[in-house]
């Protein structure tokens, strides 16, 4: 791969691309396969399916440290993960972990997506899925268009691709904060972390003191208030690159059609059932648009779109059926709770009589859609659409393919939580039951952490002395009582946390 290096200090370039920081150790749920699956299905497209012998394969192009992908890789042992980044240490943490966890399905590529646009090395091949989360929004033309001919060599007829990408108009308001965080990066010698905490505390400053922009713009307190609780690194990615361009679907259609790929439906899955659940004179105004995409622009406006995760499909790929998809349930939320479910549109309350006869149905293991359907006496298409909005709201899963090897994501798991006490800000377990990640805080790995290395057998007051040592050296503490705090996680970690991790197949 030594061609297709980039920015490593040879006269590579980095197109613009702020290397100062390393990005973020998270997991985005939308780029699971069995989760792409389902949206592909709800939009009647087929899936990809391994064939004669033949393994399904799955590309992150621009990856990040790669904890997403080996945590997919792990939870999808029949799967084949290749991740390409171009920053050393992104690729370098990707294969310390996948190593440590013994994930023999997973290999990591330092690339320059420019070079690889030009010359598609023979051992990439093609792919069944592609995913592209963030990246196409932070690069400059010339490697947003080198993206689309690399999805071109990557995908044959029925590749199902996820991009992920900033949207219109919701990034409007933020438009002042990134010229002056460029602007301080520029004319400063700030590092990009040091750049960020600058810009936002002149924000806070011109906020405070009544900026007009502020009262013409309100998303701008909003989005400024929200960054200080998001994590530096990531804003770094965000608003640090040289190029920076939030896009409306159409330009994004128009771009990726270049490769052959139709647009097919959307991955956050409750924007599935837009514009039907909308206030029905805004419904009609967007379905009068006989164009799809000025259709979809349309409805962005409508929501103040912010974040778009669209499904492209490589041909005609017709014939899927959502009926027969199995589902998970992960949390169920109280027999008696009214769910509240927050969406680019708004909130929705749904009362137990929508939630708890799924969340009843499920308790029992999985089932497919069709047999929620009978058992609700709802039409499949009702079913679906309720099913759309607890997935949105995290109560449910799509099952996955193959999800009996745990092998892998017990290693893995193992690998996390040994991780988190050493420090690491990692905050999913592998869950091969569903083929994703769980989200799980620091103090449940820790405590995991003191379990296994407990062998499977720690106590309450043994595993909340672990915990208030590991606390410890890492320079943390409960706020008030230590050791009644780390009691009281202990139990719901052992009474909790196990039950739920193990019937999702994170530990054994």
């Amino acid at each position: 791969m030594r061609g297709f290096v980039m920015g490593d200090g040879l006269g590579g370039e980095t197109h613009g691309y702020d290397v100062s920081t390393g990005y973020t150790y998270g997991f985005c749920r939308e780029m699971a396969p069995g989760w792409l699956d389902f949206a592909a299905r709800v939009s009647g497209k087929a899936v990809p399916i391994a064939r004669d012998g033949r393994r399904l394969r799955f590309l992150e192009l621009g990856c990040g440290q790669g904890q997403g992908l080996c945590l997919l890789a792990a939870a999808n042992p029949h799967i084949d993960f290749v991740g390409v980044d171009f920053m050393p240490e992104h690729v370098a943490h990707a294969r310390k972990v996948a190593q440590a966890a013994a994930l023999t399905n997973l290999r990591m590529e330092r690339a320059d997506f420019v070079a690889l646009a030009e010359a598609w090395p023979d051992h990439f091949g093609a792919f069944d899925y592609v995913a592209l989360h963030g990246v196409y929004s932070w690069v400059i033309p010339q490697v947003r268009e080198a993206l689309v001919t690399c999805l071109a060599h990557a995908t044959v007829p029925g590749s199902l691709v996820y991009i992920g990408y900033n949207g219109q108009p919701g990034w409007v308001a933020s438009g002042p904060f990134r010229h002056f965080a460029q602007l301080i990066k520029q004319t400063s010698e700030l590092s990009g972390l040091a750049t960020i905490d600058h810009t936002a505390d002149l924000f806070g400053r011109l906020q405070s003191a009544g900026a007009a922009t502020f009262k013409l713009l309100p998303g701008l307190a909003a989005s400024v208030n929200a960054m200080k609780t998001r994590n530096r690194g990531y804003l770094v990615h965000e608003y640090l690159h040289d190029s920076w361009q939030a896009m409306w679907h159409s330009e994004v259609a128009q771009d990726l059609a270049r490769a052959d790929l139709s647009f097919t439906g959307t991955a956050t899955l409750v924007e599935a059932l837009l514009p039907e659940l909308l206030p029905p004179p805004l419904r009609d105004t967007i379905l009068a648009q006989v164009d799809p995409r000025l259709r979809a622009d349309v409805q962005d406006f409508v929501i103040n779109q912010a974040y778009r995760r669209d499904l492209f499909v490589r041909g005609e790929a017709v014939g899927g059926d959502v009926a027969e998809t199995r589902v998970a349930l992960l949390a169920a939320p109280g027999a008696r709770e009214t769910l509240n479910v927050r969406t680019t549109f708004g909130e929705m309350a749904l009362q137990p009589p929508a939630h708890a006869p799924i969340s009843a149905a499920l308790s029992g293991g999985s089932r497919s859609v069709r047999e929620l359907a009978a058992a609700q006496n709802r039409p499949v298409g009702e079913t679906v659409k309720l099913l759309l909005m607890l997935m949105h709201a995290g109560t449910l899963f799509p099952l996955a393919a193959n999800g009996t090897d745990s092998e892998g994501a017990h290693r893995l798991n193992a690998v996390i939580a040994r991780g988190a006490a050493e420090g690491m800000p990692y905050d999913h377990l592998a869950a091969p039951v569903i083929g994703a990640a769980l989200p799980v805080t620091g103090t449940d790995l820790l405590l995991l952490d003191c379990w296994l290395l407990s062998g499977e057998h720690g106590d309450v007051d043994s595993l909340a002395e672990g915990l208030l040592q590991r606390l410890d050296r890492l320079g943390r503490k409960p706020a008030e009582d230590p050791d009644r705090e780390a009691k009281k996680c202990a139990g719901i970690f052992l009474g909790q946390r196990l039950a739920e991790w193990r019937r999702l197949g994170a530990i054994g």
